[in-house]
């Protein structure tokens, strides 16, 4: 019942209505032609031998051909792992090492050196060289808890992990995101946020592909390139972190009437500053805070505009299918207004993480997700995020974990001791500041020459914006370096 029946439905019911439109070279698809290139895309993955729980891994930007492909597996059985492209190529051969792929398709606009080794690569312009009918291409007879995508999140260590999200998880999300928002099939929803993320594919496309909306991608994001896009294509509903934005509301060419028609305006991935929400509301645009993990929808709050401007630094209240509460550390619901840990419970939860029994088990307790974030909820029901209880910093919508740029930094021969931590910035929301002990008086170009370290080993979001060098890290009794005291510095 669940993803594969989709696009069947809609080939039927509207199949001239628009599915998906590329920003970048407008290609429109229709939902005949998006089921039709799904069964090409099926004849293209069984010739690579893929069949019932084979990963397939996507290497690309934002690009039309990813849902064929992403359809394809799903009517096969199989699983779809966006990669995220930008992760250096060895970050992304440890992922490939763990998720096995049995395909990886790629975007031949990456250079060579950009794309992780793999047995079998197949360049994403071979997808649609086939042809089936559906006798041809019969769906598979899946159950509704199998996998149908991995997201490679971090985790307090650094070390990437594959969260599973089922056929059943992405449609339940789906379900709660029309329903908790009110979307509709006219609805038109740009994504500019990329696909190997799943505020990508799953805060407003695969919602708009359940419905039968029109979902249109763009490979990158640039404001005045958005304001038009949104404009020309009369969209209705917008998601972005807030750096996205700050950057359109700082645009020379920004107007708010080419935003007129957007009854939705979500911000997520991060928190949103006030000011920037009130910079839109002078416009009288609709703009809001959302809140979600790749571990659960992400979409788990729904909030009316006027409560959203009255009450300003809330993410609303649960979603219909979303079981969701705080709790104290010693796992009691904490009474309202007093702070704790978010747990989630409901079926567009993941069903756990690929290959890593131990750290799913230690997510869950007694059926509740636990997310490691910090909220409270007022008399009334409203929930506010407070902030994160681990290190993890987001910067510009990325999550970034010290402990895997600690690590880097201390193979440079000259580092002895670090401690990285996120700090306040006005366009990214936050970025990394490294606090290093170094054996020896760091040369002159200290600093440059740390950042191309890092360059050559981390993806360009994980670079500290700032080093300094200290004479020691403040330390508890323990022995823990104190990173609150270093990010007060």
């Amino acid at each position: 019942m669940y993803l594969n029946r989709w696009l069947p439905n809609h080939a039927s019911f509207r199949p001239d209505h628009t599915a998906i439109i590329c920003a970048d070279t407008d290609k429109r698809l229709t939902y005949a032609e998006l089921y039709s290139e799904t069964l090409a895309a099926c004849q293209s993955l069984k010739s690579h031998g893929v069949g019932r729980g084979d990963r397939v891994a996507i290497f690309a930007q934002n690009d039309v051909r990813f849902f064929p492909l992403f359809f394809a597996a799903a009517r096969l059985g199989a699983i779809t792992v966006p990669l995220n492209w930008r992760l250096s190529a060895p970050e992304l051969e440890g992922i490939l090492a763990d998720c096995d792929p049995k395909v990886m398709y790629v975007d031949g606009r990456f250079s060579e050196d950009a794309v992780p080794r793999h047995d079998n690569t197949v360049h994403l312009d071979s997808l649609l060289k086939q042809s089936a009918t559906e006798n041809e291409i019969p769906a598979a007879d899946i159950p509704e808890d199998a996998p149908a995508a991995i997201f490679y999140t971090g985790g307090t260590t650094g070390t990437p992990k594959g969260a599973i999200l089922t056929h059943k998880s992405i449609h339940w999300n789906a379900v709660n995101t029309t329903c908790g928002w009110g979307l509709s099939p006219d609805d038109v929803a740009p994504v500019f946020t990329p696909l190997f993320h799943t505020g990508g594919l799953n805060v407003f496309a695969t919602p708009m592909l359940m419905l039968g909306g029109t979902t249109i991608l763009s490979r990158s994001f640039d404001p005045e390139q958005a304001l038009n896009l949104i404009e020309k294509e009369r969209c209705t509903i917008l998601f972005l972190v807030p750096t996205m934005y700050h950057m359109v509301k700082e645009s020379p060419t920004f107007n708010p009437d080419k935003l007129r028609r957007l009854k939705i305006m979500i911000s997520g991935g991060a928190p949103c500053p006030r000011p920037l929400f009130e910079a839109y509301w002078s416009h009288g645009l609709p703009l809001r805070q959302g809140y979600g993990l790749t571990e659960a929808g992400p979409n788990n709050f729904g909030i009316e505009q006027k409560e959203a401007e009255a009450r300003v630094t809330t993410v609303g209240k649960p979603l219909a299918f979303v079981d969701l509460d705080v709790f104290t550390e010693d796992g009691k619901r904490a009474p309202a207004g007093e702070v704790g840990e978010i747990r989630i419970k409901g079926p567009h939860v993941m069903s756990g993480y690929w290959n890593r029994s131990e750290a799913t088990a230690a997510v869950f307790a007694d059926g509740w997700l636990c997310t490691g974030d910090l909220a409270f909820k007022d008399e009334d029901g409203y929930f506010t995020i407070c902030g994160r209880q681990k290190d993890m910093f987001i910067s510009g919508g990325e999550n970034v974990f010290p402990a895997e740029i600690e690590e880097v930094l201390l193979a440079h021969p000259l580092v002895s001791e670090v401690a990285v931590v996120g700090v306040p910035h006005d366009k990214w929301g936050e970025v990394g500041r490294a606090h290093l002990v170094v054996r020896e008086g760091p040369p002159t170009d200290f600093s440059d020459n740390l950042k191309q370290f890092c360059r050559e080993r981390l993806a360009g979001y994980k670079i500290p914006k700032e080093f300094r060098v200290e004479e020691a890290l403040p330390k508890s009794a323990a022995g823990k370096v104190l990173k609150k005291e270093l990010a007060l510095r």
